[in-house]
Order: C-alpha cells, then structure tokens, then sequence
C-alpha cells in the first residue's frame, strides 16, 4: 500500500454490501528523556552475572542510540554496609593487581575519585617512594610533566620526572646468575594513565612496572587483573634486569597508542576505569566504561539491600556530593535491579515505593512513564520454601520476591537472572526504558488476510517511507487483537503508520469475506 490516498490517514471505515473498509492511524511516542538507576549486586555469588551484564552494553543501549534517547546511566551496588558503597554512584575507582605465577599477590594500587585522574596525564611514583607499600598511599604519587608523541604527559619506560631516588637505587647486590620469580614487593607499578586524551581510550592507556627486587625476574605465569572482571596474563619471556621497567598498553603499535615503545599489548584483557560516574549519549567508550561499573567484584555484603541502596542515592547527602547532577526535573526515572538474592532491606516495599515514586512527583503513583522499576532476578516463585527460583551452569538464584513486587506493580520488566544469555535480557530493558512502544491494538477486528501497514515519517501523504511487510516488520497477535513491532523495526519517535483493513460487515460470516 503506498500513499494512494491520505484518507487512510483520518481513522474511517467505508461500508460496502458484506464488508467495511477500515483504517487506523498511531503515532509512535516521543523521544524521551530519562534517567536509570542500575542496583547491581556485589556479593561473593555474582560474579557470573556482573560478567554476563558487563558484555552487553551494546544490547542494552541500542534503542537509546536509534532514537536519541536523552538518558543517563548510573551505578550502585546491593551493599549498604561498607562505606565506598552505600549508594554512592560507582566510576572513578579500580585495582591494578599483579599475581605471580601461583596467584600469590606480588603489588596492588587502589585508586579512587579522590585521586583525581587528569585527562591526558599520568599518575607516576614518586622516585623516592619506590615500594610495594609506599605506591597505596595518593600523597606519594604525582602528575607526569614529560610530553608524549601524542601530547599527553607521561614517562611510560622510562624513569618518572618527580621525586629523587633513594641511595643504592638499582644496585644488584644479589649474587643470583638466573631470573627468579618475583615475590610480593619485588615488582611494583610506577605510573599508569587511565585518562589518555591525545589518543583513544582504548589504545591509549598503560600500566607501567618495575623491578626493585636487586636482581633479574622472570614473569612468565604473572598477570594483571581488577576485582572485577579484567584478567590479563604476560606472554612468556619476559625478563627483566633490576632497574628495569616494562610498560603494558592497549596497543602496542606506538604510533596509535601515544607514542608507548616497545609494550606488551593487553586489548580489552585490562582496562582502566576512568573518573565517570554517570553515563550519556555523548559518553566516549560507553560500553568499557559500563562494563567497569557493572562488573564490581563480589567483595559486597552478603546482607543485600538492594531497595535501601537505591533509596539511599537520593538521599540530600548524597544528591549534593557524589551523586550531584543526576535527577533531572523534566526526565523519567527507572530502576533497574539485578541480584540473585531477594532483598533484605529494613522497610516495607510500599515504603520503598512510596518514595521512588514521590522523587517525580504525585503523578508517578499512576503513570508508570514517569517512573518504573524492572528486575533481573530470581523470577519464580518456587513451588515450595526454601526451594531456589531458578537454577542454571553459574549457580542458583532465590526468588527475588521485593523487586517482582516492585516491578509488577510498576509496569517495569521481570527477568530470569537464570538466563544463560543477557543479550535478550539486555534489549528488553533498553527498549523499555526508551519509552518506544512496540504494540498497538486495533480499534475494530480485521479479517487478518487484508491488513496492510504502511510507515509514514510524519502526518502528511507525502512522508510515506514504504510498506512494511507481515512477518519481517511486525505481527498481527490475534489474541490482543494488536499490531506487534520486531524489536528491530519499531517506528522511530514521533513517526506515524497506518493499518488498513477489512472487516465482516454486520451480519456476515468470516467466511462471507473470504
């Protein structure tokens, strides 16, 4: 059907002797703005999870982006004990581990947004404050000064342009002939630079190391990890004279990686998490930075209190300070909790529902556009106490009984956390979220052989795009006498599109039609 006639456009039936000619006309919402709370939980049986959610940013995004949705993404955690946590937006913290061959821990540095991580400048050790126990403390770290190829600042390989060295730096007094394994404190990080600005995040970052040990290494069976998912192992042959550093990059093709010569190339295998908290459209490298704040490690409390937290992040306190610049006045709000333990918090749900709806206002108690609340959970109910929900390869999920209240009574998504694959999990909230609708009832039964759709950019003949066709572009679902987008053909925002059809006139049989 093309743009014969735009009466097709003014919702009308035309009578003939057995059967109306039908149309009606829907409009597809607006472009919305919106903001979500993502509650992950970050006790010691998540880390699957975190994994699965981590990986598919891309999923969850992809309506957003297909129709400039104005959104914003933050992330808390389930944990309301430990005081990093506590409903603080998660982003601007991480760990650079190094393990030896065994796992033992040879260093750690554990950065956060108190740090202050400058763009285009690395943090590099103080010269006289090399020690496995002297890189924990901020004060002993500066900002490089030196430029790179790219124009960043950084000494990557070289000795740090800040502080001087203590006596007897570099002398091997050991005796030893062959490169040993290295012990906790024998090989230290000396600068890093998770902010790279002259080249792209992710080539541009680096983590340099250094031996201090008074004799050579040998790092085969050595890796840099995170508490969270990165887990990068050295390629065997690395062996490094005392004094020596060695540098690992995203990338080590020095011309696209800022000018970092002779590095072990790590790609996605480890990354640095930056100073972002709060994620937009216009966030650089969305996905790795969501995949740092989702995948928090499983060090939280095993008490969760996923609802607590949530309500916690809109507290005063922490809408002044970390969370500052979140809750917007015209946006919608949505939260989003994945955990596979139901909620233990200290207040009834309809407390809890009182006050995320009271955060857009009196309407939010009816209009769950303005405010809904989805859960990946334990989906469930089981069919006896004490039974688990769900069950799956990475372990058991209880019946998340709170958030399917929440969510249920909201109008938000319930998910399995069960599911092996979070890509279709991942879609369906992004579609939701987006505020595009993918279903649209018809005013009058069709007789289902004649519908016809056609998709119009605006109200006006001339707009026609083309005619969509059944099975490809949508379904007809009889039982909801509806109209049914695939997830990849929803009518952007605002678009218009008809569904013309026939209908057995009054006292005819289906059959008559045919």
């Amino acid at each position: 059907m093309g743009p014969t006639s735009w009466l097709l456009l003014l919702s009308c039936t035309d009578y003939e002797f057995y059967t109306q000619k039908h149309a009606d006309v829907f409009q597809q919402n607006k472009e919305k703005v919106v903001d979500v709370l993502l509650v992950v939980d970050n006790s010691c049986s998540m880390i699957e999870e975190q994994v699965k959610l981590a990986t598919n940013f891309g999923a969850f995004i992809q309506y957003f982006d297909g129709v400039d949705v104005d959104y914003q993404l933050a992330v808390i955690t389930t944990d309301t004990v430990q005081d990093e946590f506590r409903g603080k937006f998660v982003g601007g913290d991480d760990e650079i581990l190094l393990s030896g061959p065994t796992g033992a821990e040879i260093d750690r540095v554990t950065y956060d947004r108190e740090w202050s991580l400058p763009l285009g400048v690395s943090l590099a050790l103080d010269r006289g404050e090399e020690s496995g126990t002297a890189n924990d403390v901020r004060d002993n770290w500066c900002q490089s000064t030196s430029e790179m190829a790219s124009g960043d600042l950084g000494t990557p390989g070289a000795d740090n342009d800040c502080g001087t060295p203590e006596d007897g730096d570099g002398e091997d007094d050991s005796g030893l002939d062959e490169a040993q394994e290295p012990q906790f404190g024998d090989l230290i990080v000396t600068e890093f630079l998770p902010t790279p600005a002259g080249v792209d995040q992710t080539l541009g970052e680096f983590v340099e190391l250094k031996n201090i040990s008074g004799h050579a290494l040998d790092l085969d069976g050595c890796a840099l990890s995170d508490s969270g998912r990165n887990w990068f192992s050295f390629p065997d042959g690395i062996v490094l004279e005392d004094g020596e550093y060695v540098v690992f990059a995203r990338s080590d093709d020095s011309d696209a990686n800022g000018g970092v010569t002779d590095a072990v190339a790590m790609g996605e295998d480890f990354t640095l998490n930056d100073e972002v908290t709060v994620i937009d459209a216009n966030t650089d490298n969305a996905s790795e930075i969501f995949a740092e704040m989702v995948a928090q490690g499983i060090s939280g409390s095993g008490i969760e209190m996923g609802l607590e937290g949530a309500r916690m992040a809109f507290t005063p306190e922490l809408l002044e300070t970390t969370n500052a610049g979140f809750l917007r006045e015209e946006a919608n709000l949505s939260f989003i909790f994945v955990s596979d333990e139901d909620d233990d918090s200290p207040y009834p749900v309809d407390d809890y529902l009182t006050f995320y709806a009271g955060l857009k206002g009196e309407g939010a108690f009816r209009d769950h556009t303005k405010f809904n609340i989805s859960a990946v959970v334990g989906s469930r109910e089981p069919e006896f106490w004490g039974e688990p929900s769900c069950s799956s390869d990475d372990g058991q999920a209880d019946y998340g009984k709170r958030y399917v209240d929440l969510a249920d009574r909201t109008d938000g998504l319930i998910e399995s956390i069960c599911d092996d694959d979070f890509s279709p999990i991942a879609a369906d909230l992004g579609l939701i979220l987006s505020g595009l609708a993918i279903e649209f009832e018809l005013s009058e039964q069709p007789d289902e052989t004649t519908i016809e759709v056609a998709l119009y950019e605006d109200a006006d003949e001339t707009s026609f795009v083309r005619d969509l066709v059944a099975g490809d572009d949508y379904t007809y679902v009889r039982e909801r006498n509806s109209i049914r987008f695939e997830e990849d053909q929803v009518p952007p925002p605002s678009w218009y599109f008809t569904v013309s059809y026939e209908l057995v006139a009054t006292g005819a049989s289906f059959e008559d039609s045919e």
